[in-house]
């Protein structure tokens, strides 16, 4: 028994004594990581839906009353169509400055489509249907854009389009 103390004891001291040998060691202090570059880069959006409401104006007649001519009274009845129609859109970009102002180079590609045409009913003085034509077209628009920008000025050219018709971002 007296044995084991005095081994356990001894193993302890030379333990202890190995533990405090030596200056102590400088560390290196190591410079923190930078900041995460938020907004640098190529950016895209996509942007698509549908024209539910086209308000291309309500029915219209439109009557002759020219007493010279052969076709009096003859009424021409117009029932424009409201079709549902698509949009859609690609943005694609890069910025490339950190700061404050920021360049900015960007594309911008749009269409715009949707069914128009309307209903015509020409109609004699008695109320006689004399003719009817159908006009189905499509309405297209698109663009192409390029832009080349410095600090926030795409906020203020979104809010422009959005008020001209041109777009809908959200």
């Amino acid at each position: 028994m007296k044995k084991l103390l005095f081994s356990t004891v001894a193993f302890t001291g030379l333990l202890a004594a190995s533990l405090r040998a030596g200056p102590a060691v400088e560390y290196k202090q190591v410079a923190p990581p930078p900041p995460p570059l938020y907004g640098l880069g190529f950016y895209g959006g996509i942007d698509m839906g549908a024209n539910l409401f086209q308000n291309r104006g309500d029915d219209r007649t439109f009557t002759n009353n020219d007493l010279n001519s052969p076709f009096l009274d003859y009424s021409l009845d117009v029932n424009p169509k409201n079709d549902v129609g698509f949009f859609g859109g690609l943005k694609l970009g890069y910025v490339f400055g950190t700061g404050i102002v920021r360049p900015t180079v960007e594309g911008d590609f749009f269409y715009n489509g949707f069914r128009g045409g309307a209903n015509f009913n020409l109609k004699d003085p008695f109320g006689n249907v004399v003719a009817e034509r159908d006009l189905t077209t499509w309405i297209n628009t698109g663009e192409i854009s390029t832009l080349r920008r410095c600090g926030r000025g795409h906020l203020l050219r979104g809010i422009r389009r959005r008020r001209a018709g041109r777009s809908r971002y959200w």
